[in-house]
């Protein structure tokens, strides 16, 4: 799963505001009396960066391409226009600069161009109305701007991958500390079946050894000691047995958990609804869960910092989880981090007897549909026995004693 983060709307109206003043400029005064050539450079560089705005951000060849053309227009422009034509090319080389989806090699090709075009300006336009130093100034400052920008916007990816990277460490001790628990419970329980189900051999053995024997007396001891033997036997192995069920922990609190997980490493995400009006059998309830991780895990991945709403609501004995994050998605591409994306999550949410939509957006929004547990049929009345009926355990419990007392 990929989201494609949208275009920043404050990026976006400063740079409407640059084009209209750039283009008032060069209409009212920078252009009255610029060569031909210089005056298309010059227009051509501002049409650029309006052409750049509408361009989604996914297009990095397209843009790459823009910029370098509005580098290039702007550098011609740049000293006849007293600076003002510089303008798009300075953008251009503050994004390609500060960018980390362009490579580093486009600002070691804009940058030489820049100072031929903008000595080529220096000789059509001589003699010129702007300063070949407070050109010379706006490129240097806009190269080493961008390349500072790309230094704190790297780090920031780095911090965000260990953050990440430290989440996954801790997960993974969690499941080793419960796969720990579960081989000790585990052992617990196979000496506890041992030590019943060994004693109660040995005691049957010495009772049919007594029967044969014909003390009877000793025999009907063995009896009762195996049978204290396997009640003990018994609520050890049922002790044990509830030790290894998983804990019943409530779904809307481990979806409190990821989300306070997907806030601590940067991310926004609001939760609303009551996942627990319901009861998901086991499956459904690791599905949901899974679902949940999957999508908060790609929105800190793929649209950093873009808020993410999380709806968790039943209506008919059915679970919906709506996941809806600020951008577009390419809903072909698979998560690079969990290594399942969409194509995992849907089958651990068909294998629960659900479905799961995508709708690309923007925003992009994922709907997953759990059925709940069935729900139990109530007993029916049974209709009273007849007096002096003996229930069933207690005609057992008869025969055996019966019995004892008949050997």
């Amino acid at each position: 799963m990929q989201f494609i983060p949208a275009h920043r709307p404050w990026a976006t109206f400063l740079n409407l505001v640059g084009m209209v003043l750039v283009g008032l400029d060069l209409a009212q005064r920078s252009l009255r009396d610029a060569p031909p050539a210089i005056a298309v450079a010059a227009w051509a560089a501002w049409a650029l960066w309006v052409a750049v705005i509408a361009v989604p951000e996914h297009g990095v060849r397209v843009r790459a391409a823009l910029y370098l053309g509005m580098i290039a227009g702007g550098s011609l422009a740049a000293l006849t226009t007293d600076i003002v034509g510089f303008v798009p090319g300075a953008v251009g080389l503050i994004v390609l600069a500060g960018s980390p989806a362009f490579p580093l090699r486009l600002l070691a090709v804009a940058v030489p161009g820049s100072l031929i075009l903008i000595g080529a300006d220096a000789w059509i336009s001589t003699p010129h109305r702007g300063g070949l130093t407070g050109v010379l100034s706006l490129l240097a400052v806009s190269a080493v701007g961008g390349l500072s920008r790309r230094q704190r916007r790297t780090t920031e990816a780095h911090s965000l991958a260990l953050l990440e990277q430290q989440v996954a460490v801790e997960q993974e001790r969690a499941q080793v500390a419960a796969l720990t628990e579960r081989s000790r419970i585990a052992r617990d329980l196979h000496d506890v079946l041992a030590h019943s189900l060994g004693g109660l051999v040995i005691q049957l053995e010495a009772v049919d050894a007594l029967l044969e024997s014909g003390r009877a007396e000793q025999a009907r001891d063995r009896v009762q000691a195996a049978r204290k033997l396997a009640v003990s036997g018994l609520d050890e192995a049922k002790r044990a047995v509830s030790a290894l069920r998983e804990p019943d922990e409530p779904l809307s609190a481990i979806v409190v958990t990821l989300a306070a997980t997907h806030r601590e490493v940067g991310g926004q995400v609001a939760v609303r609804g009551d996942a627990d009006r319901g009861t998901l059998s086991g499956t459904a309830r690791n599905a949901a869960r899974r679902a949940v991780q999957e999508l908060l895990t790609n929105a800190r991945r793929h649209a950093p910092g873009a808020p993410t709403t999380l709806d968790l609501d039943w209506d008919d004995n059915m679970l919906t989880i709506t996941a809806s994050t600020a951008g577009g998605a390419s809903a072909g591409r698979v998560s690079p981090g969990g290594g399942h994306g969409l194509a995992g999550m849907r089958e651990r949410v068909i294998e629960a007897g659900g479905s799961l939509d995508v709708r690309p957006g923007p925003p992009f929004e994922v709907t997953v549909h759990l059925p709940g547990a069935a729900r139990p049929t109530a007993p029916t009345a049974a209709s009273p026995p007849p007096a002096g009926a003996v229930p069933p355990a207690a005609a057992d419990r008869r025969s055996f004693d019966d019995g004892e007392r008949s050997s």
